[in-house]
């Protein structure tokens, strides 16, 4: 959870004061996060993005698929410049750099999935982030580190899923 944390607070927020959304807005927020298994993380995960009290779905959903670029794009690094050298027994290492390449692949998916959004292909979009739950299966370790940083990269993952599929497609 120490890992996760330190991810949070270390994606760029759009605003310094915090800024607190209307109802409407409250209620889209909720609406993605009430199916996630850890409803708080997901609304404060997109609440620190907000640069005004009031927005759609398609910003929420805008914040969410750039959250999850951002915090693959930092677990990998974490992998490499962390995670790696650190493991002592040479399986975990191994583990850990079968993570690594996982974690570039699905970084590369979800960067298209971002760009699939600014152009408002919204169908392509969820094509991209749908593939990217499954290939972290691909991605099993026991050092505890990282198990911790996969529950995370898939929960920002999925809010951005969630957040998508209340979009139409293109």
């Amino acid at each position: 959870m120490i890992t996760s944390l330190i991810i949070l607070h270390t994606i760029p927020s759009t605003t310094s004061t915090p800024i607190t959304p209307d109802a409407p807005t409250m209620i889209l927020i909720d609406s993605i996060c009430v199916n996630t298994r850890n409803m708080y993380f997901c609304e404060q995960t997109i609440i620190s993005k907000l640069d005004n009290p009031h927005t759609d779905i398609k910003i929420i959903s805008k914040i969410a698929a750039f959250n999850a670029v951002y915090i693959t794009t930092t677990a990998g690094n974490l992998i490499r410049d962390e995670f790696i050298p650190k493991a002592e027994n040479p399986l975990v290492k191994t583990q850990l750099v079968h993570c690594q390449a996982t974690y570039r692949a699905v970084q590369k998916l979800l960067e298209g999935a971002y760009m699939a959004h600014l152009r408002g292909d919204y169908s392509d979009m969820r094509h991209y982030q749908s593939s990217v739950l499954g290939m972290l299966d691909s991605c099993k370790t026991d050092f505890d580190h990282m198990v911790r940083t996969n529950w995370w990269v898939r929960l920002t993952i999925n809010i951005s899923l969630l957040a998508t599929r209340q979009l139409p497609g293109k």
